[in-house]
């Protein structure tokens, strides 16, 4: 089992329409922010389904931010996440990814619009090679979806639309240019080469323990896991140009063990709020 579509087994959004690049992703059981709360499900009064999702970062071309969307994968459960975010591990041996996701659709017309699947490893479950290439992303109507399902309904104004999944009909490669004939935009705070600015010594520091402490500070019990920190960074510091060198920081296990402010449990992955 691995990264490559070919090996999934067969069987909503914004980003309609747009060409960016995908700057980053995590996979993670947080649902736009919200922690899993395992407990009964009020209708069912049966056990919460513990799911797992994809959450890629888009910079769509010409806007300074990017932004986020929320995929199913599968069950949370069936898989172990790497502290980073980045990479599945298989809890049991010939565990497959379902091929019917919103999130295998993606993957799998990431490959069918030009990106080799070659780059993509036969053994883990890691999807950082496509960080960085463009894609053309747009909204697909889910015909068996909307027919078995019937129309989404909006909650609040009633209306309906059609089951949709954001799929890639076109990919470009790092350095090729957008449908408009534009180069990719650099990304914030680096300069025309592309380069990242360097960190600038403590300053780093002061940011990520500020950071830190902030999204701390913002969960419900004062604590969380390490694996899920690559994604609050990326909620808290949206325009900030350091934003990924605070991200890198914040995972070194050397920096989360000065404990300024916090404490971490290493063989936990737990990172909790000092109490003043």
């Amino acid at each position: 089992m691995g990264a490559r579509p070919s090996s999934f087994k067969r069987g909503g959004g914004f980003l309609n329409n747009v060409t960016g690049k995908l700057v980053d992703y995590v996979f993670t059981d947080e649902f736009n922010g919200e922690p899993f709360r395992p407990g009964k499900d009020p209708k069912t009064k049966k056990d919460r389904f513990h799911a797992l999702y994809f959450v890629p970062s888009v910079l769509v071309d010409g806007a300074d931010d990017p932004v986020t969307t929320t995929l199913f994968v599968g069950g949370a459960d069936d898989f172990e996440v790497s502290e980073d975010g980045k990479t599945l591990t298989p809890i049991e041996e010939g565990r497959e990814l379902g091929g019917s996701t919103a999130f295998a659709k993606l993957i799998t017309s990431v490959v069918e619009s030009g990106f080799p699947e070659t780059n993509l490893s036969e053994t883990d479950i890691n999807y950082e090679p496509i960080i960085g290439w463009r894609f053309n992303f747009v909204q697909k109507r889910d015909e068996e979806a909307t027919k078995k399902l019937g129309k989404r309904v909006d909650k609040k104004t009633g209306r309906e639309y059609d089951r949709q999944d954001l799929v890639v009909d076109q990919t470009f490669a790092p350095e090729e240019t957008s449908k408009a004939g534009k180069t990719a935009k650099p990304a914030a705070g680096g300069a025309k080469t592309g380069k990242k600015p360097e960190p600038q010594g403590d300053d780093i520091d002061t940011l990520s323990a500020d950071t830190l402490k902030a999204i701390l500070a913002d969960t419900e019990d004062g604590y969380i896991q390490k694996s899920k920190l690559s994604m609050k960074v990326l909620q808290k510091l949206t325009k900030h140009p350091q934003r990924e060198d605070v991200r890198t920081r914040i995972f070194s296990d050397d920096f989360l063990a000065t404990e300024d402010g916090w404490t971490y449990n290493k063989a936990k992955g737990l990172v909790t709020l000092t109490k003043e």
